[in-house]
């Protein structure tokens, strides 16, 4: 209400020069329009950085940036499941040899990866929990990193789960 008797007061002084009122109007609805995007950028990234914070078993590098969009967080701390969309600021070979170095710290053991296009990371988790890395290159020398992390199916539990937690979950 202000804004608008404001802006009428402003358009009757200058009702005789309306390129003035043009350049006006535009810069007014120019400065109501951009706030709430830049506002909103600011509130998504806060909501990324505070979910990454939430995952208390996956190591990320500096720099990551989660995609709230294309993810699925159920869960948190040492018992989250679902799918992470990150972009991370390295190429891809520094992304892989991070995560192949740093996930074992998390008790994760490593049970396949392959490296190619896509590279592909698979991990089972001392909690009966898979998880799988795939990266791929991204632009601007980034990476693009889906992380799909689920309990065992209870048909795999009951048949193989205390097979691979007794040969491959000790940690020394």
């Amino acid at each position: 209400m202000i804004f608008n008797s404001l802006f009428l007061n402003i358009a009757h002084v200058l009702s005789k020069n309306k390129i003035s009122l043009i350049l006006i109007t535009v810069l007014f609805f120019s400065a109501c329009a951009g706030g709430d995007r830049i506002s909103k950028n600011k509130s998504l990234d806060e909501a990324s950085t505070n979910t990454l914070t939430r995952i208390a078993d996956i190591p990320f590098p500096q720099g990551t940036k989660l995609d709230l969009n294309k993810s699925l967080i159920l869960g948190e701390g040492k018992t989250w499941s679902g799918q992470l969309f990150i972009s991370i600021p390295e190429k891809k070979a520094g992304v892989y040899n991070y995560f192949v170095n740093n996930l074992e710290k998390f008790d994760w053991k490593e049970q396949t990866t392959i490296r190619g296009e896509t590279s592909i990371l698979n991990f089972l988790g001392d909690n009966n929990r898979v998880a799988i890395i795939t990266i791929r290159e991204g632009s601007f020398n980034s990476s693009d990193v889906l992380i799909s992390v689920t309990p065992y199916a209870e048909a795999f539990e009951a048949t193989v789960g205390d097979f691979i937690n007794q040969e491959y979950l000790e940690f020394d």
